[in-house]
């Protein structure tokens, strides 16, 4: 199987016609008949079934469809990234769904002066912030690990050739819009919230205990799972939900709509950064690290 393949597949299913397909590509029909056909045989699929009105995706085709169109776009990522020699700097982040990794990226990019970078920050599931450092797609990723899970999270990130490094530790803390009816209590007990809907990031098919983003185990007879930060903003601003964090959230982020409230608690947040252990880390990534390492020392509660 080659790129030029891939490429081909994605164009036919586009056009739902081989001919159309070869006009846009510049080839022979003949020659697009052929490639797909050793491909076919190649994996022992069918990929595309004939018509009346042309061309269709098979259950088959479908499904490989989904991966050609994965590896045909890291191929462009890595083609456009070595031939553009503008991009002088770039840094790509990955994270789970932190205000203030946000803010940091932010003011990351307000000082970098060079004509040209090429900057990412992505918010994801805890599966794929670990995915995406350990493919080297992301050059950094931040997670927060729960004291109980410290220990097989890190065993888990060795088996990945990945380094895990803490740059601050938080009690849990609850957080609430601020007209919420507990937000006036200066400590909360899980007492407190069990009248109220509990939001939670979903992690999909990882649904394990070491990747939630809430350390506190609580059992909620309303709970309600969001993918998001900006739809937990809407809930928590809307509802009487509530969601369990680190409690860090810059004020210049959400204008102190929603507050953060100590949560009864041994548990604690480790948060830290994770690297490819056999990748050298870039001027702009430890520019980054040293930004998260200072803006910690605002938010120590251990």
């Amino acid at each position: 199987m080659t790129i030029t393949q891939c490429k081909y597949i994605l164009k036919i299913a586009e056009c739902g016609s081989f001919n159309e397909a070869a006009k846009q590509l510049f080839i022979a029909q003949s020659s697009l008949s052929v490639s797909v056909r050793q491909l076919e045989q190649e994996f022992d699929i069918r990929i595309f079934e004939r018509s009346g009105n042309g061309v269709y995706l098979t259950e088959e085709g479908s499904e490989f469809v989904r991966y050609a169109r994965h590896i045909v776009q890291q191929s462009d990522f890595i083609a456009n990234r070595y031939t553009d020699k503008k991009l002088s700097k770039h840094l790509y982040v990955a994270t789970q769904h932190y205000d203030f990794v946000a803010d940091i990226f932010g003011k990351l990019v307000d000082e970098t002066k060079d004509d040209f970078f090429d900057f990412s920050l992505t918010e994801m599931k805890t599966y794929d912030v670990i995915h995406q450092v350990e493919t080297a797609y992301c050059d950094i990723g931040i997670i927060a690990i729960g004291s109980n899970d410290i220990g097989i999270m890190k065993r888990y990130l060795n088996k990945k050739g990945l380094s895990f490094t803490s740059f601050l530790e938080a009690f849990p803390h609850v957080f609430v819009r601020n007209d919420h009816p507990i937000s006036k209590n200066r400590l909360i007990t899980l007492k407190d919230l069990e009248k109220y809907p509990y939001v939670t990031y979903e992690q999909g098919e990882h649904n394990v205990s070491f990747f939630a983003e809430e350390i506190v185990d609580i059992h909620s007879d309303k709970h309600i799972a969001i993918n998001d930060r900006a739809t937990l903003m809407n809930v928590l601003l809307s509802t009487d939900c509530y969601t369990v964090g680190t409690g860090i959230m810059p004020s210049q982020l959400n204008e102190g709509r929603i507050i953060s409230i100590p949560l009864e608690s041994k548990d604690y947040y480790t948060i830290g950064y994770i690297l490819r252990t056999d990748r050298k880390t870039s001027e702009l990534t430890n520019e980054f690290i040293k930004m998260l390492s200072l803006t910690a020392k605002d938010y120590t509660y251990i």
